[in-house]
């Protein structure tokens, strides 16, 4: 279950388009979506809510750390 550094840094940003966490992290919108297929399977979670919620429950995250849409 263990989630890379990217991967980590990927999770608080799922409120966001693949387009804007590409921007934000400066990455290609197809490396996202590797990257957030990976962390739903490494949670066991099908939605990247799913995913934010597991993260804050697991203390992967802190709800400051999620950014939402403006």
């Amino acid at each position: 279950m263990l989630l890379t550094k990217r991967e980590r840094e990927v999770l608080p940003l799922l409120c966001l388009t693949n387009e804007q966490i590409a921007n934000k992290l400066i990455i290609s919108p197809r490396t996202v979506k590797d990257h957030v297929h990976h962390i739903c399977d490494k949670l066991k979670c099908g939605t990247r809510l799913q995913a934010i919620l597991i993260g804050l429950k697991k203390g992967i995250i802190t709800f400051d750390d999620v950014e939402f849409p403006c």
